[in-house]
């Protein structure tokens, strides 16, 4: 569709209307809007170019060259740029946004206030009337659900409960959000038109670790009735950081270390280790650790030996 434009000035000679398009486009992750075309062309030279496919729409105001690949990321922005100010990345395509575990994007999704709701829009639009400030940033250029709302989202719809876990393992290992504040936020965001929290909820039990064989660590305590412990606790001696553990249970000395081949298998990663054991043992700790073997094959021996070094209830 054909617009007004207020065109500002003649192009500089020698240089061609379109290129000076792609310049701009090209400083815009490969988009242009109106405000970019009235600097360099008048309405009728846009209409001729808009009539022969030399530029195409990716969203209502906003276009890309006829030899710029479109892929999710393009059409994101796009939306975005299109949407406005009060417009974020929503759902799945925001997960896959921040690059939190494997999301695939298959419908471009938006978030924008239920009273701005536009109608036609080629993709897909949620609305709410239940989101703070801080449900909403800026990431990669991009307003985008936060990694906490992400998940509570992803909790609501469709999504698998595997792919929400490693939503939310991603999520707390980048240290976008944790625990404490998707279960926060899920209990706000829990009353009438939302759903999801009851699901969230039983998500959440063995969340906080770095990886699935953490979850798994922590799904065996859980379901053997042991008290869940702090997860990624950072020990430090004179001042000095001298390890971070993947476990220890609160008000005792155990610390607990579950390790699959990932990151040890060199000599170099075994000499690392040994040296944090030492260094944990040295400060009065009790280091325990489980391959991955132990935590999905043995877990008869995990429980028994975390029962011989825990206090028993009372003590």
């Amino acid at each position: 569709m054909c617009f007004p434009i207020a065109h500002c000035g003649c192009p500089s000679l020698g240089v061609h209307l379109d290129e000076q398009l792609i310049q701009l486009s090209e400083a815009n992750h490969h988009l242009i809007v109106r405000a970019d075309v009235a600097k360099v062309m008048t309405s009728r030279q846009w209409c001729r170019r808009l009539d022969n496919g030399v530029w195409l729409p990716v969203a209502p105001g906003v276009w890309r060259h006829r030899v710029t690949p479109v892929d999710w990321r393009l059409q994101a922005r796009a939306g975005v740029r299109s949407l406005g100010k009060y417009s974020a990345l929503y759902g799945r395509t925001a997960a896959a946004w921040w690059d939190l575990g494997k999301i695939q994007v298959d419908d471009i999704e938006f978030l924008v206030p239920r009273s701005r709701r536009p109608r036609p829009f080629p993709f897909v639009i949620h609305t709410s009337t239940r989101w703070t400030k801080g449900d909403v940033l800026l990431h990669d250029g991009v307003r985008v659900t936060s990694a906490t709302r992400t998940v509570v989202d992803l909790a609501a719809g469709p999504t698998s409960a595997e792919e929400i876990e490693q939503v939310i393992d991603a999520a707390v290992q980048r240290r976008l959000t944790s625990v404490l504040t998707l279960n926060r936020r899920s209990q706000a965001l829990g009353g009438r038109g939302v759903s999801g929290s009851q699901r969230l909820g039983a998500l959440l039990l063995d969340s906080g670790g770095d990886s699935f064989l953490e979850r798994k660590f922590l799904m065996l305590v859980r379901k053997a009735g042991l008290p869940r412990p702090l997860c990624q606790v950072v020990h430090r001696s004179g001042g000095k950081r001298i390890a971070r553990v993947d476990f220890q249970f609160a008000e005792t000395n155990v610390v607990v270390e579950v390790s699959g081949r990932l990151g040890h298998v060199s000599d170099s990663d075994r000499k690392r280790d040994a040296v944090r054991r030492n260094a944990l043992q040295q400060t009065g700790h009790i280091v325990l650790e489980f391959t991955t073997a132990h935590v999905l094959d043995e877990q008869r021996y995990v429980i028994d030996t975390l029962n011989t070094h825990l206090p028993k209830p009372g003590q």
